[in-house]
């Protein structure tokens, strides 16, 4: 009897002294999980206004973190393969040519990886689909032979994106760079300027909007830069200007508008 009575009071000990302690340390890990989530996302965005590659690496630590935290909503593996993006588009694009094409495909290869898993754990969030089309178009870019095994794929994730959420602006920025960039017979360019100009007005009701903090808000400058680009492509150099003085209103040190204003005006100082 006295036995039985020892093990009830252990067992009473367990329930009112131990087991409590388990259910703060499950709530610590969400807790650290939004934290981590709220400094990448910081990062990210002082990374993605400065332009800064040091700061696009210091929010991937934080994002890879979050991941590591346990909690499995596709998140922070969003956020992490967006990083590889904008660290993929620093290496092979900032520049007229690439500073490090090894480096820039390989973050490519990355991004598709973390972005397809968080596609896994969340198949309905549209941005995942947006930038693994592109990603896989960067592939393609650096080595045109890819094109028939990355091509299919590519149409596949941009009409997956839009068809989950069409009123994403950039679903439909990304979804412009990547026909304006792919091989014609895969793009598409006269629509490419049709998403990025309802791109550009799906950012302008997105900023007037509150957001879950948690949440992208990114792209709105460089998507106006590349209407730029588009224009000064299409020689229609007053527009050009108005696209790429429209993106450094919203972020002065947009590299593209910033490349853009400069070729600009050698172009038209050469006249």
């Amino acid at each position: 009897m006295e036995k039985i009575s020892r093990k009830i009071i252990t067992g009473l000990f367990l329930l009112v002294f131990i087991l409590p302690l388990f259910f703060p340390v499950q709530n610590a890990f969400a807790g650290d999980y939004e934290r981590l989530l709220i400094q990448g996302i910081e990062t990210f965005n002082n990374g993605y206004n400065e332009w800064d590659k040091n700061k696009f690496q210091s929010s991937l630590s934080l994002f890879n973190e979050a991941i590591k935290s346990g909690k499995e909503d596709g998140l922070a593996e969003y956020w992490a393969g967006t990083v590889y993006f904008f660290l993929s588009q620093h290496d092979l694009f900032t520049e007229k040519e690439p500073t490090n094409k090894k480096q820039g495909v390989e973050n490519a290869k990355r991004g598709i990886e973390i972005l397809s898993k968080a596609i896994e754990l969340s198949p309905d969030f549209s941005e995942s689909y947006a930038l693994r089309g592109v990603l896989r178009g960067i592939l393609i870019k650096m080595k045109p032979s890819s094109v028939f095994s990355q091509g299919p794929r590519v149409g596949k994730d941009r009409d997956r994106a839009l068809a989950l959420d069409k009123l994403n602006p950039r679903v439909h920025y990304l979804t412009g760079t990547s026909l304006w960039n792919a091989p014609e017979i895969l793009g598409g360019r006269d629509k490419a300027l049709e998403h990025l100009l309802e791109a550009e007005r799906l950012f302008k009701i997105e900023a007037q909007n509150s957001k879950d903090k948690l949440l992208p808000l990114w792209g709105r400058s460089t998507c106006l830069a590349f209407i730029g680009d588009i224009f000064f492509n299409q020689k229609q150099h007053n527009r050009a200007y108005e696209y790429y003085k429209k993106a450094l209103d919203v972020n002065p040190s947009d590299p593209l508008a910033l490349r853009g204003m400069k070729i600009l005006e050698s172009s038209n100082s050469n006249k």
